[in-house]
């Protein structure tokens, strides 16, 4: 059967042309997301999806055509290209944004750098910082000594030069997103003071898979206040066709802690709650990076409404194959000790809603999701023969919770989740639950 290779630039997805309901044999190559994005529109000024919307009145930063003129940038140069690109050649890679308000040559020394202080004051230097932010950049790695390193966008607080003494080493402090050249893999880290390698609350990389190496990729880097603590999600453009997918998210509450004393008056799992006067793009050991597209976007994300907010009751449930064991009604019985399992490359599991619904995404758990991931395609139907594909992606691989996987609002009858591949190389799909979600 031919697929249709028609996309449109979405946040959430690239749909797919129409597709048979036998048709699951087609060869697929596994995507490396975790989960689609909820479209929050198109950047005017650059034409990028944006994950959030930005913050009315808030502050807003993408890279001109003239960079040397830019009185809010600063460290690494770039030379342009004929394509409207710019190159980097520096090995150890620094690329400053300031807010609008901050002159870092007459300001810095005034910056408040007391993490008690801090956490009440809520700023570094004014109420204009960085704090709830999403930064974008499409960057493509040609050449290197290292491609174990990383790109890394970080925001919340000042210049990252200090050598462990205060108050030039808490003027550094971040949360930090890092991007990995050899497999596209990304992990967070927390940066509660500067001291070269110190001071440093590290994660671990998730979401790998092939190299960038030579690639046009987009990556975004999202940090915002939740209730007790701050989020962290990092978005990839894997295909540089504008679908942005979530390929890891992080929420720190409390208890990710560095090792060393924190010489700023703060604990040492202190939470990074405060915005800071300097954004960055940095690198490593690359000798070439092509870039476009760089923006910082303060962004009003803290209690965004769910666009997917409800649960829709199936009729019922069917697969294309399961264990007798483990059979499809245990993936929509609301208990995540039971599962549905079938084996074989495409194995599906479809939920007939009863009747056509406003369709805009699925929650699925995983059966170990907590130690595996799954790569996924979630299909929708009107009639139960013809169906479209609405996302795909990769699981996190992290959580036995169901994962939020969501796509523009369609009408739909029956949503079907088809099954790939998964990190155990086993050859079985299993799903513990299960629900398509709609609006009203």
């Amino acid at each position: 059967m031919r697929r249709s290779r028609t996309s449109l630039l979405m946040i959430a997805l690239a749909i797919a042309g129409a597709m048979s309901a036998t048709g699951f044999t087609s060869p697929r190559t596994p995507a490396t997301a975790s989960a689609t994005a909820s479209p929050a529109g198109i950047d005017p000024v650059d034409g990028v999806g944006m994950i959030y919307p930005t913050k009315p009145g808030g502050q807003v930063w993408h890279l001109s055509a003239d960079p040397p003129g830019d009185p809010r940038l600063d460290g690494t140069p770039m030379t342009s290209n004929p394509d409207g690109t710019f190159t980097v050649r520096d090995v150890k890679t620094r690329i400053g944004v300031s807010t609008t308000t901050y002159d870092q040559g007459k300001q810095e020394d005034g910056l408040t750098w007391r993490q008690p202080d801090l956490r009440s004051q809520g700023f570094m230097h004014d109420a204009a910082d960085w704090r709830d932010v999403e930064i974008t950049g499409y960057v493509r790695y040609v050449s290197g000594t290292d491609d174990g390193d990383a790109f890394t966008w970080y925001a919340r607080g000042g210049r990252h030069t200090g050598e462990g003494q205060t108050p030039e080493a808490c003027w550094g402090t971040a949360y930090k997103g890092d991007l990995r050249y050899s497999d596209g893999a990304v992990k967070f880290e927390k940066e509660i003071y500067h001291d070269g390698g110190a001071g440093y609350a590290q994660g671990s990389y998730t979401g790998g898979g092939a190299s960038i190496k030579g690639k046009m990729v987009g990556f975004k880097m999202v940090m915002y206040n939740i209730s007790g603590g701050v989020r962290l999600e990092a978005y990839l453009d894997r295909a540089n066709n504008g679908t942005w997918t979530l390929v890891a998210a992080r929420d720190d509450t409390g208890g990710w802690s560095i090792d060393t004393a924190n010489p700023c008056g703060g604990a040492r799992d202190e939470k990074v709650t405060w915005g800071g006067p300097k954004a960055a793009f940095r690198w490593d050991d690359a000798t070439r990076v092509d870039l476009t597209k760089l923006s910082v976007r303060e962004i009003a994300a803290g209690g965004q409404v769910d666009p997917c907010p409800v649960k829709l009751t199936p009729a019922g449930v069917t697969a294309s194959t399961w264990e007798a064991v483990n059979p499809p009604a245990q993936a929509i019985d609301g208990d995540l000790s039971t599962r549905w399992s079938g084996q074989g490359y495409g194995v599906n599991l479809t939920l007939d809603l009863g009747a056509s619904r406003p369709v805009c995404g699925v929650n699925v758990a995983w059966h170990l999701g907590d130690t595996r991931w799954n790569d996924y395609t979630v299909y929708t139907s009107p009639d139960g023969v013809t169906y479209t594909k609405a996302a795909e992606g990769r699981s996190s691989g992290s959580t036995l919770n169901a994962e939020p996987y969501r796509f523009s609002p369609r009408q739909a009858r029956f949503v079907r989740i088809a099954w790939w591949n998964s990190s155990a190389g086993n050859g079985w799909a299993s799903i513990t639950e299960a629900a398509a979600l709609g609006v009203t």
